[in-house]
């Protein structure tokens, strides 16, 4: 019987288990028919925000978070709104981190907005599958400049700077997008410490000069940190020897002096490099521009090292390293394992004096660096008004003779009283710690305001906060024209290919076409581009809008070299082989002679994996290409009207040519090959690659 009863026990547990398990589930489903119907009334609800209380609505998804942009939209957004009833655009800001997934389920599942930003996916693919071609469009002037007699017959596609050709897509024969910005990348500096350091805020005039500037930076904050170490000697010296060695009883210490040359990071890095690169090397990277299309492909690179044309330590190519490895002298310490955003923050702190980035932080930069503590302006020293640095350094220096210095000040629009304590001394710093400078901003009259406190000073005791603000200057990269060393080298300035950006596609099925493009045409007109950009601080996209003055260095430089000797293909292995070799150079793990050894060791295997690559994906694409070629052909001979048939007229012979790019790749490879083959034996390189090459095929 008791075991009987043991076993009815066992089985009420397990009933009273399953059926608690058994709710659990209901629950868990219940949730999920929730969520299930709560996204199908997502999805009807986006489905149907094509009108909403009787309004066509134009929904714009983009990345750019930076300040200003987003309210710049929604300003041209109501301007166009008020001149439009019955129409809202709506803006969609995404992170970049989310939004190639976020585009990708909003075009699949049909619920995309009407205007999407082009980026962070694949362009190429996306844009065939769900995005209007604009070809026609755009070669129509655009209806918002017909009143300008300059602009009023030309092509919507020509008043802009590059003509959209950045947002043409050759696999596609189309143009895909309409852009509102431009980019250009230069480098900011803080004018205080250049006033500072070197007693002029003038930015460097070459390159020679860039390199003195910086050793003066250097040579500023060694010299402050000596003082500094001299100081916690001195004070270690001053109190008993056994609180030297117990550390809550030891005295508090000044701390290290931080200012680096260039805030850096890889980021900032691989921003110098191809500048500073084409600069020294363009010119003999043309010399392998064989079929001079004013690019140097992976190919030309191969057959030019095959037959010993050029190499690795081409005198070009070892001076642009060398130049580069001069220049890390001078960026953060550690800058391989900063973040982009922590370089940012040390220049926006005042923790270094210049920092390289493109015209699309200026804002930021300029926003953060406003936004940092203005510093105590003095109104009163014991109850005697100043108005000035002079007077109120004067003042203080006779309140400190009587032992208290009371302070009436201004901080953050409010008024504040400070009592401080001097120490002994001859000058203000020495007694009090501060400095005192006029400073106007705005429209208000300069006033004294307090620049600088000394560490452990009778000013920073009594809480005074120094002036963390600062001007900003910009400047273009300095050319190394007269370096005693790289002037040799210089080819000239670089030009600038400064496509249109910020660019939007129009979606397929969007539920009002008319209405987006009409919104794009709008906000490309010279006075509303220049007005969008200067609300967001960057470059218009369109002749005749002008940046705002801050941003007038970023203007492009429209004249001189372009491309450099990078030796490598895109990833692609010989990409990533020298990104391997690269960073332990520049960081300095590595000598120039030990990266130039691996280069010439690694480099012919990974350059014949990448030809054959090469030669392999251009003979599958060229079915692709063929069948493109035939649709145009087809178009043409069925053409239905004159608008048909002067496309297809346009296309054709473009499709054509695309066809025979790819389907005269092989045959070129043969071409190349049999000129190449007696070089077989003449170089390392040729022995190298050759080894490899011959135990891979090239699938026809």
């Amino acid at each position: 019987m008791k075991k009987l009863n043991q076993e009815r026990v066992k089985l009420n547990k397990k009933q009273d288990i399953e059926s608690k398990i058994s709710i659990f589930n209901m629950i868990g489903l219940a949730i999920l028919a929730f969520c299930y119907l709560g996204a199908l009334y997502n999805v009807y609800k986006i489905k149907g925000s094509g009108f909403v209380e009787g309004k066509k609505v134009i929904r714009l998804a983009h990345w750019q978070l930076e300040l200003g942009v987003r309210d710049a939209i929604e300003e041209l957004a109501r301007e166009f709104e008020a001149q439009n009833p019955g129409v809202d655009i709506v803006q969609i800001p995404i992170t970049e981190r989310a939004y190639a997934q976020w585009v990708t389920t909003q075009l699949i599942g049909r619920t995309a907005p009407d205007l999407i930003e082009l980026g962070m996916f694949n362009v190429v693919d996306y844009c065939g599958r769900y995005f209007m071609p604009l070809g026609d469009i755009i070669r129509k002037p655009n209806p918002y400049n017909s009143k300008d007699p300059n602009l009023k017959n030309l092509p919507w596609m020509d008043t802009f700077h590059d003509g959209l050709a950045s947002t043409y897509i050759t696999e596609l024969l189309d143009y895909y997008g309409v852009g509102f910005s431009r980019f250009t990348i230069r480098i900011f500096y803080n004018k205080d410490i250049f006033k500072e350091v070197l007693g002029s805020d003038a930015p460097p005039k070459d390159l020679t000069h860039l390199f003195e500037i910086c050793d003066k930076i250097n040579k500023y904050t060694e010299n402050q940190n000596e003082k500094i170490e001299n100081f916690n000697k001195e004070l270690l010296n001053s109190v008993s020897p056994i609180y030297k060695y117990i550390p809550f009883l030891s005295p508090p210490k000044k701390s290290k002096f931080i200012l680096d040359p260039i805030a850096s990071s890889r980021y900032q890095v691989s921003i110098f490099r191809p500048r500073y690169s084409s600069m020294l090397t363009a010119k003999r990277a043309l010399d392998l521009d064989k079929d001079f299309d004013g690019y140097v492909s992976l190919q030309e690179f191969a057959i030019s090292l095959i037959k010993g044309e050029i190499t690795f330590n081409d005198e070009y190519n070892v001076a642009s390293l060398k130049l580069m490895k001069d220049l890390s002298r001078y960026f953060s310490p550690g800058f391989m394992s900063i973040d982009r955003m922590d370089a940012g923050f040390a220049f926006v702190q005042g923790k270094a004096a210049m920092i390289t980035s493109g015209s699309w932080d200026a804002s930021s930069f300029i926003k953060k660096i406003k936004d940092q503590p203005s510093g105590d302006i003095i109104l009163e020293v014991n109850g005697q008004k100043v108005s000035n640095a002079k007077d109120a350094e004067k003042e203080i220096m006779l309140a400190a003779e009587k032992g208290k210095i009371e302070l009436k000040i201004e901080r953050d629009s409010l008024e504040r009283r400070i009592s401080i304590i001097p120490t002994n001394g001859k000058s203000l710093w020495e007694k009090v710690g501060i400095e005192i400078q006029d400073i106007s901003e705005g429209d208000l009259p300069s006033r004294p305001i307090i620049v600088k406190v000394d560490e452990l000073s009778p000013a920073e005791k009594a809480g005074i906060k120094k002036r963390m603000r600062f001007d900003v200057g910009i400047f273009d990269f300095p050319i190394p024209k007269n370096h005693p060393i790289f002037g040799k080298y210089f080819a000239g300035n670089v030009k600038e290919v400064s496509g249109t950006g910020f660019g939007f596609g129009i979606v397929k099925y969007s539920q009002n076409p008319d209405l987006a493009i009409k919104f794009l045409q709008f906000a490309t007109t010279p006075q509303n581009n220049e007005k969008l950009n200067s609300k967001a601080q960057w470059i218009p996209s369109i002749k005749g809008a002008r940046p705002i003055k801050a941003l007038e260095p970023f203007e492009p430089n429209e004249e001189g070299y372009w491309g450099w000797l990078s030796f490598t293909k895109r990833g692609g292995r010989t990409d990533m082989i020298e990104n391997q070799l690269y960073w332990p150079y520049i960081s300095g793990e590595n000598s120039l002679e030990e990266y130039l050894q691996k280069m010439n060791d690694l480099m012919p295997q990974a350059y014949a994996v990448d030809y054959v690559n090469e030669i392999t994906n251009n003979i599958e694409k060229t079915p692709d290409k063929n069948y493109l070629r035939s649709i145009w052909l087809a178009k043409l001979a069925f053409a239905k009207d004159e608008s048909s048939y002067k496309d297809a007229c346009n296309k054709l012979p473009a499709a054509w040519e695309n066809y025979l790019r790819f389907k005269n790749s092989y045959p070129r490879h043969i071409v190349d090959m049999e000129q190449i083959l007696k070089y077989l034996s003449d170089n390392n390189f040729s022995k190298e690659f050759f080894n490899v090459y011959n135990t891979l095929s090239i699938k026809k």
